[in-house]
């Protein structure tokens, strides 16, 4: 026991020896972090996601009842909220499509709104330039569901008039027509009746602006033993069996490692804990310095583990920032898990990424969830056995 206490103390003084090249590599990450996160935050819910559709509108000249169709349609507010109708010629509305300065074209056809009535159904042609760009995808999902509404009223009319004719009340089919031209209409036109709005926050319980800076924050902790490589390329051979002989084993060994580091990666968090509350963003509990220890913890565990599975030091870099990368991606550090495919979702419990980031944020919420802290020590005591397994690996 004397000696094992000796080694990770030794470990221990080993790791704070190279606590200033972790400062300094920290102070040069945790810039380019910061301006990410702010850059993510305000490119999420910073503004509109795209601009007016403005949509050239040709019809036959003389048509009354085109004219008003359209005018109809361009009053709807899910057609109105988006789109600018603008009145012109095939020539021009063409020439709009060329230059850029229309997102889609109209063609109207001539006897529009009697061929709805008699079921003709002349369509109407519909224009995109060559490079349709997000507006007129947008426009053409509306034209897509427009053209849906007004199928799905006129197999109902069509249905109708084949009841009535089958049971012999043909001379009722112009009654029944316009009055279900009458129900369709008043029940199509004010779409937006039939969505609730509800607004639907991204980033989960917790502000846009906190989401990222706990995404950053653990990006920055798994990364930040990158200047403090030295500390953790695995040991060579002969140590480790000298080691053996003294009576210290791969467990000790490993320990030692993910202890040491947890301590340097304490300064850094506590820092932005610091930070975080002075500038008003979080109120730190009693409580959330035992769950801040433990997430240094955690996260110490993962670098240690990944330096030990590559072998080396240039390994161990070139493996932590790839894992590191892909797993934050997957686990909805970059773009929350909402805007990703739904696998990712439903692998994010086992991700340490996304674990870290439960962790930190019961830490700042100060509510405590007795699975995500589960996960994070079992995260911890993972790697610890993974990293002692190569190590007895290694000695061999």
């Amino acid at each position: 026991m004397p000696a094992r206490l000796c080694y990770m103390g030794l470990e221990m003084k080993r790791a704070w020896k190279r606590f200033p090249q972790l400062a300094a590599g920290a102070a040069a990450f945790l810039f380019l972090i910061g301006a990410a996160a702010l850059l993510a935050g305000r490119a999420l819910y910073g503004g509109q996601v795209t601009g007016r559709i403005a949509v050239g509108v040709v019809l036959p000249e003389g048509d009354r009842a085109a004219r008003q169709a359209a005018s109809m349609i361009s009053s709807m507010e899910s057609v109105k909220s988006l789109c600018d109708f603008i009145y012109m010629d095939e020539e021009e509305c063409r020439e709009g499509l060329a230059r850029g300065e229309l997102a889609a074209g109209l063609l109207v056809p001539e006897d529009l709104v009697s061929g709805i009535m008699d079921g003709t159904n002349t369509p109407i042609t519909v224009l995109f330039p060559r490079e349709n760009g997000l507006e007129g995808r947008i426009f053409e999902e509306l034209t897509q569901a427009g053209a849906a509404t007004l199928g799905a009223g006129q197999a109902g009319i069509y249905a109708g008039d084949e009841l009535l004719i089958s049971l012999g009340m043909a001379e009722s089919v112009a009654q029944l027509e316009k009055d279900l031209n009458q129900i369709y209409l008043s029940r199509s036109l004010p779409r937006l009746d039939y969505f609730g709005q509800v607004r639907v926050n991204a980033a989960g319980d917790v502000d846009t602006m906190t989401f990222y800076g706990i995404s950053m924050a653990v990006f920055f902790l798994l990364l930040c033993p990158v200047p403090v490589s030295g500390f953790l390329e695995p040991l060579k051979q002969e140590m480790g069996r000298k080691l053996y002989l003294a009576g210290i084993g791969p467990g000790t060994v490993a320990a030692a490692r993910i202890l040491g580091l947890a301590s340097l990666l304490a300064v850094p968090a506590l820092v932005l804990a610091a930070g975080a509350g002075a500038a008003g963003y979080v109120s730190w509990e009693a409580s959330s310095a035992g769950l801040l220890a433990l997430v240094c913890l955690a996260a110490a565990s993962v670098p240690v583990f990944l330096y030990q599975a590559a072998g080396g030091f240039f390994g161990g870099v070139i493996l932590l920032f790839g894992v590191v990368s892909v797993l934050h991606f997957m686990a909805g550090g970059f773009l929350p898990l909402v805007f990703l495919p739904r696998v990712f979702s439903e692998l994010a419990a086992f991700n340490p990424c996304y674990i870290l980031m439960e962790g930190l944020k019961m830490a700042v919420t100060a509510r405590f969830d007795v699975l995500a802290a589960v996960r994070l020590a079992v995260l911890a005591a993972v790697c610890f056995a993974g990293t002692a397994v190569l190590e007895e690996v290694r000695r061999k």
